[in-house]
């Protein structure tokens, strides 16, 4: 395929009760976009906040910070609390998915805010599915940084005043911004679908990058994802 740039119950006792956090606590899981291939949700959690047990579906997901937030504690049901380390606002993690139900604390005095881009496409080698990936420096070139049988990820810079036309072809693409800009607010979406196209201006005084996500594989048979 090739890329063109132009410019829960785990719930198997213990928790029953808990519900997927998008059900159950949309001031902090609120659905930003969702189609048959990928489903976007935009997570925040306030300063110093705790949250009850809810679950997750167990889909492969890339979690893209908006800002630097502090450490935070999840609680998994029938294991240990684990920490996530403190976040920089442009990086990303992906994770192979597992599903689980966990409580969490923030445990800084700033919000920790992040969209979740859970996958709903067919799975290719799970066990390769992961990494953090950090901002780094503006570049005039795209820079891959993850490429997948499943998914490829890459970052591209567009410089003030410039514009970003992105195309596709067989397989559609989801674009993501990582700052804000001038009618763009940090964790915009752009989906372009199969042969389609989409075009982005940076009005502002800095530069402007965005995470391209390109899909490999179709949407999974209806039933055989949760």
């Amino acid at each position: 395929m090739k890329m063109m740039w132009l410019v829960a119950a785990v719930i198997m006792g213990g928790v029953a009760s808990a519900q997927e956090g998008i059900t159950v606590l949309p001031k902090h899981y609120a659905l930003q976009f969702e189609n048959a291939w990928v489903k976007v949700t935009a997570v925040r959690y306030g300063p110093n906040e705790k949250l009850p047990a809810h679950t997750h579906t167990p889909n492969p997901a890339a979690y893209v910070y908006l800002n630097d937030g502090p450490p935070v504690i999840f609680s998994h049901d029938g294991g240990k609390p684990a920490t996530r380390p403190a976040t920089k606002a442009g990086a990303f993690r992906l994770y192979r998915g597992l599903q689980e139900v966990h409580a969490v604390e923030n445990t800084g005095g700033v919000p920790s805010e992040f969209l979740r881009i859970e996958l709903k496409t067919e799975g290719r080698e799970p066990g390769s599915f992961w990494g953090k990936f950090e901002r780094g420096a503006p570049s005039a070139e795209p820079v891959v940084h993850f490429n997948h049988a499943q998914l490829r990820v890459s970052r591209v810079w567009i410089a003030p005043g410039e514009k970003l036309s992105v195309a596709t072809e067989a397989d559609p693409a989801l674009v993501i911004a990582l700052a804000a800009a001038p009618g763009i607010r940090a964790g915009s979406e752009w989906w372009v679908g199969p042969s389609g196209s989409a075009l982005i201006a940076n009005t502002g005084a800095a530069p402007l990058d965005v995470l391209r996500f390109d899909f490999k594989t179709r949407p999974a048979t209806i039933g055989t994802r949760d």
